[in-house]
């Protein structure tokens, strides 16, 4: 018997079934007018003599069960709190590349004939006379080259660094220029601005090149030949330098290079034989330029790469308290949250898309919602919630979706997001490493405060059984008109109710036998007249008188009516005229229901049966 909790939920309501069999002692609190015949006999069920509730709190009334997504905080607030059971590991990269290898050849005359040979002097006069010098400039090889490369992974390219990159220079030099020429004094070597060059090696030695890409090797004897080696680091590709070289990136296109190697020869009249020079037919240079195979490494751009992700998350609403099971529950939140915790190793920042779904416990979707465009940083953690209004955040990307709401209201099997695409942010530049698979994980969660959006409906139901033994003597006097009986009498429960809970409460009941079965309503009716107004801010109590009729219509039901079924409708609108309390909070511990003014009248007259 749970009678220890008459003044939980409905405590009028419970008061009104006791008035149906009551003892000798009568307060003055109550008028239950004249009674046939002697009372008290066959019957130990007594009305309170105290006329009012103590303050019952919504953790007295609404049971959480051991559902796994509803919670009470330590301070009392109810919230919905459920986290996905694991994470989804995500992945990105942008593909590698590699740039074909190149081979360029050109060729130049040295005209020695610049130098005059000089008139025959004594050996004495030779040997102090100063070397004259004779300087060429000539291109060794034009670089030009186009790379086509389709790719919509990379918007934009500043700078392109590479594996393996190195470039070999050969020189050969005709055999009448190894005759007439003994020696090359220096010859450089000028590099397209727009290269990062590296170390050059030349007969085993390493040879930095100057700030402005120049190679210079002494001392080069045209018999033997030359042969050199300078690395490529990566190239730039934010202009034209002022050498005249660039290479530029299309998107979907590829590269475009344009670039010489320069040479400059640096002789000596000291090292001409002219005697050589005058016969001499062929002074020509042989030049070849070999870019062996080069894989793109570290870049620096925009990158797009779009990588499609399957299903993420899949949060499951288990065990749903007995309030929000009801048919017609509606759990309309005033700002219901949707949260994804993203963790990226990407470099570049990424926007995604995708789409909301609820589903029933078949899989089927119940609800699906397009979810707007968001981002999420590079390297490192984000978090985006989803929610129905906007919010300001320092630390948490919003995305508002008015109707995120639907998803939950109806309390699905699980929520999930589907058809999640994500794509480099075309805004941000960054590095990155071409072909590096960089990770990253997200997880979904669904929070939300339970406070009361417009269109909210919570139902309370509970059963107050286990009085029949102490009821089922009880019959009013039967009256005749025209030949149809009916019952005189009926009981009439009023009181002044103060509530600081943030929601309209409408309250019903019915009968019900031993076997919990509803009671015909044409043998009892319970008619529970007026809303209960809700606190708008659930600190401040709000009053409402409450009336409350229970009209047995035949004698008979008190031999089988065993309790009350008691139904409460918490909703964010009253009645017409009434302003809808929204977005305040329930709170557990400090929101409470008091019953004052509790008074119970009998209308009519009561027959008690003692055979």
């Amino acid at each position: 018997m749970k009678i220890k909790r008459i003044f939980q939920v409905a405590p009028i309501g419970v008061a009104a079934m006791m008035a149906l069999a009551f003892a000798a002692c009568i307060d003055k609190d109550y008028d239950l007018g004249e009674v046939d015949m002697t009372v008290g006999a066959g019957s130990n069920l007594t009305l309170p003599t105290n006329n009012s509730t103590e303050n019952i709190c919504l953790d007295d009334v609404l049971d959480l069960g051991n559902n796994n997504f509803l919670k009470v905080s330590e301070d009392g607030m109810y919230n919905i709190d459920v986290l996905d059971d694991e994470s989804f590991s995500a992945h990105m990269w942008v593909d590698e590349f590699y740039i074909p290898k190149k081979t360029y050849t050109g060729s130049y005359t040295i005209n020695l004939g610049d130098f005059q040979a000089p008139p025959v002097p004594s050996n004495q006069r030779r040997i102090n006379k100063a070397d004259d010098e004779i300087v060429f400039n000539a291109p060794m090889v034009n670089l030009d080259f186009t790379y086509a490369y389709n790719t919509n992974q990379i918007t934009r390219l500043d700078r392109l660094g590479v594996r393996n990159g190195l470039i070999t220079g050969t020189l050969t030099f005709a055999k009448d220029l190894q005759q007439a020429l003994s020696n090359i004094a220096v010859i450089t070597f000028a590099f397209p601005k727009c290269v990062l060059c590296g170390k050059a090696a030349y007969k085993g030695d390493s040879i930095a090149l100057s700030e402005d890409n120049v190679l210079e090797i002494h001392n080069v004897k045209p018999s033997e030949g030359l042969t050199f080696t300078v690395g490529i680091k990566g190239i730039d590709l934010t202009g034209t330098k002022s050498d005249g070289s660039y290479m530029t990136y299309t998107k979907g296109e590829g590269f475009r290079f344009h670039g010489a190697i320069n040479m400059g020869v640096v002789v000596k009249e000291s090292a001409i034989d002219f005697d050589k020079v005058s016969s001499t037919k062929d002074l020509t240079v042989h030049g070849q330029a070999v870019i062996n195979r080069m894989r793109g490494d570290v870049a620096t751009g925009i990158f797009t790469p779009t990588r499609q992700f399957g299903r993420v998350g899949g949060v499951a609403l288990r065990n749903i308290p007995s309030f929000l099971s009801d048919d017609e529950t509606n759990l309309d939140l005033y700002d219901p949250q949707l949260n994804l915790n993203i963790y990226s190793e990407v470099p570049f920042a990424n926007k995604m898309t995708g789409a909301i779904v609820a589903k029933d416990i078949k899989g089927n979707v119940i609800k699906r919602i397009q979810v707007p465009e968001f981002s999420y940083k590079a390297k490192g953690e984000s978090v985006i919630s989803v929610r129905r209004r906007p919010s300001n955040s320092t630390d948490t990307t919003i995305v508002v979706v008015p109707d995120i709401c639907d998803v939950i209201k109806m309390l699905p099997d699980s929520i999930a997001l589907i058809d999640l695409v994500g794509r480099g942010d075309e805004t941000q530049v960054s590095d990155i490493t071409l072909g590096t698979d960089y990770r990253g994980t997200i997880r979904l969660s669904v929070a939300s405060g339970i406070a009361l959006g417009s269109d909210a409906r919570i139902i309370y139901k509970d059963d107050y059984t286990g009085w029949n033994d102490q009821v089922k003597d009880i019959s009013f006097v039967e009256k005749e008109v025209d030949g149809v009986k009916t019952i005189d009498g009926y009981l009439k429960v009023t009181a002044n109710v103060e509530n600081t809970v943030p929601a309209y409460l409408k309250l019903s009941a019915y009968g019900l036998d031993a076997n919990g079965n509803a009671i015909d309503d044409n043998l009892l009716t319970v008619d529970v007249q007026n809303i209960i107004k809700a606190s708008k801010d659930g600190k401040t109590p709000e009053a409402t008188d409450v009336v409350i009729y229970v009209r047995p219509k035949d004698n008979k039901v008190f031999k089988m009516l065993d309790g009350l079924a008691f139904r409460v409708l918490m909703t964010a609108k009253g009645e017409s005229g009434d302003s809808p309390v929204t977005g305040v909070m329930l709170n557990a511990y400090k929101q409470t229901i008091k019953v004052n003014s509790l008074k119970v009248q009998k209308f009519g007259k009561v027959a008690i049966d003692f055979n």
